[in-house]
C-alpha cells in the first residue's frame, strides 16, 4: 500500500514539474517576443538617429542640401567638395546600418521603408554613388542597393 501511495505522489509531482516546466516555457517566449520588439525598436531608433545626426549637420550648412537631396553633382576641388564628400561618407555609414540592422535584428524585416529611402537617396545623391562606387567595400550591405533597380513608381519618392 504504500508503495501504492509513494508512486501516485511521485507521479503527481512529474505531472506538476512537466506543467510548472511548460508554464515557465510558455513565459519565456513571451518575454523573448517582447525583448526582441524591444531590441528590434532601439535598433531602428539608433539608425534614424545615425541619419539625423547626418541630416544636422546639412541643415547647419544648407547650401550643401542639394549634393543630397535635389540631385546636383559633387562640387570641383575645394572646400565645399570635402565636406559633401565627408557627409556623403556619413550618410552612407547611416544607410549601411540601417540595412544591416533591417536584416538581422529579430522584428526589423518588415522596414522595407529602409530600402526605399536608399533607392531614393542613391537616385537624389551623385555624391553617395560616388563614394560606394569608390569603396564598395566599405558599405557590403549598402553597395548590392546601387544596381537595383529604383522602388515601384506607387511609393512615395524621398
Amino acid at each position: 500500500m504504500s508503495t501504492l501511495i509513494f508512486g501516485i505522489i511521485a507521479s503527481a509531482a512529474a505531472v506538476f514539474s512537466i506543467l510548472f516546466s511548460a508554464w515557465q516555457i510558455r513565459q519565456l517566449t513571451r518575454q523573448t517576443v517582447i525583448n526582441n520588439g524591444i531590441a528590434a525598436a532601439s535598433a531602428i531608433y539608433n539608425s534614424v538617429e545615425r541619419l539625423h545626426n547626418v541630416g544636422t549637420l546639412i541643415f547647419q550648412h544648407p547650401q550643401l542640401n542639394q549634393y543630397f537631396f535635389h540631385g546636383a553633382a559633387v562640387p570641383e576641388p575645394g572646400d565645399e567638395r570635402e565636406q559633401v564628400l565627408t557627409l556623403a561618407h556619413m550618410f552612407a555609414d547611416a544607410l549601411d546600418y540601417g540595412l544591416m540592422i533591417k536584416s538581422l535584428a529579430p522584428g526589423t524585416s518588415e522596414y522595407d521603408c529602409w530600402d526605399y529611402y536608399v533607392a531614393g537617396m542613391f537616385e537624389t545623391s551623385p555624391a553617395i554613388r560616388q563614394v560606394v562606387l569608390d569603396h564598395p567595400s566599405w558599405w557590403p550591405t549598402l553597395t548590392p542597393h546601387l544596381s537595383e533597380p529604383p522602388p515601384p513608381a506607387t511609393m512615395p519618392r524621398v
